[in-house]
């Protein structure tokens, strides 16, 4: 299969799911997956509230997204952007981008959802 195939049915399966959190909002339906870490300790991890702020943030509700989760809601522009240039570069060029992250931002990375874990949890706990 070519890559500009796999590219495209990629970007439509994308927009579908995004197309359905749009439509069904997490918190009244039950279809969604919930996240173990939670269900085990009862401690929010840095990806819980992910679906909710990403359904507000398909309504333009930047503060309710904010709310849910603020880490996921601050990356994601930096994800739309990345996927972006992605699907550019292969639809253009058909070429997909090296994706070499350096160790640094890596662990940067890390560094920050462990704080952002630690921190929803005592401090800024709702």
């Amino acid at each position: 299969m070519k890559l500009r195939t796999i590219t495209g049915l990629s970007s439509a399966a994308l927009l579908g799911a995004l197309a359905v959190v749009y439509k069904f909002a997490p918190a009244e339906h039950s279809f969604y997956p919930r996240c173990m870490f939670y269900a085990t300790t009862h401690w929010l991890c840095p990806g819980c509230g992910s679906t909710r702020a990403l359904h507000a943030l398909l309504h333009l509700d930047v503060g309710s997204a904010l709310h849910y989760n603020a880490l996921f809601t601050m990356v994601m522009p930096a994800v739309l952007v990345w996927l972006f240039f992605c699907f550019y570069r292969v639809m253009r060029y058909e070429q997909f981008p090296r994706f070499a992250i350096p160790r640094g931002l890596t662990a940067g990375a890390i560094a920050v959802a462990l704080l952002f874990a630690i921190a929803r949890n005592t401090i800024f706990s709702f």
